[in-house]
């Protein structure tokens, strides 16, 4: 009777670990992990500097376990129910374009074999700024790296006050001269309703926001285009709550 009952036990704790395997798995095909990065360096006690021990370890686990890069017109594609996508399927950004992302990160991007985005401020383009990367790098990037893409993170509008739609079409041409996209990360993920209308009516075709503080999970078949959360990868994160932001289909 002992035996039995054990049996039993058993055979439903396996049915159960089976359960939530396949809804993992299955839940994940309408998601994708957005990693967003900001500034890399060799250390730093900046949590929004991650130091490039712990990003290439990152890079490597996304490897290991068989993550796949998406470009930004891969994503589009499959938010838009045209294209498939691999189950372990990933998208790298990068905010505001730091030079040392060019001086530590890309090289480490190439060697795994990854893609990834940056979503560049504008306004630097022409400065000789060794904090920012101007339009010379990017040109020498766009050759160098053809694993990287840039998009917009809006030509000078990074400030916290809410924009109207004339300053936001206005500031849109301006980076249009500069990077000819349909892809914006709003700066500090903030939006309205009359922002959306203006990267509508500019041409944009998705825009990104920014977690923490607001949704922080991964984006979704069902996310409206213009409103795509992403995952914020801190640098005092822990690997095993990277690994969970990966696996679990939140």
């Amino acid at each position: 009777m002992k035996l039995k009952v054990l049996l039993v036990f058993f055979a439903i704790i396996f049915a159960s670990i089976f359960v939530s395997i396949f809804i993992i798995y299955y839940e994940n095909r309408k998601m994708v992990p957005i990693l967003t990065y900001h500034s890399v360096e060799l250390l730093s006690d900046n949590d929004l500097t991650i130091e490039v021990s712990k990003f290439e370890r990152q890079l490597k686990l996304l490897k290991k376990l068989g993550y796949k890069t998406l470009t930004l017109d891969q994503f589009l594609c499959w938010k838009n129910g045209k294209c498939d996508k691999p189950n372990r399927a990933v998208l790298i950004t990068f905010d505001d374009g730091y030079y040392n992302n060019y001086k530590y990160a890309f090289e480490l991007l190439k060697k795994y074999d990854f893609n990834a985005v940056v979503f560049y401020l504008g306004v630097n383009y022409d400065k000789e700024n060794t904090n920012y990367m101007n339009i010379k790098d990017i040109l020498k990037i766009k050759n160098e790296y053809p694993n990287i893409e840039f998009a917009s993170h809006t030509f000078n509008l990074h400030n916290r006050e809410m924009k109207n739609y004339e300053v936001v079409k206005s500031d849109s041409d301006k980076m249009k001269r500069i990077i000819d996209t349909k892809y914006i990360a709003y700066p500090y993920g903030e939006y309205d309703s009359e922002y959306i209308r203006a990267l509508k009516d500019n041409g944009y075709e998705m825009a990104f926001t920014f977690g923490p503080g607001k949704e922080h999970r991964k984006a979704r078949l069902t996310d409206d285009n213009y409103k795509i959360p992403r995952l914020n990868i801190s640098n005092n994160l822990p690997m095993w709550k990277f690994v969970l932001r990966l696996l679990l289909p939140i």
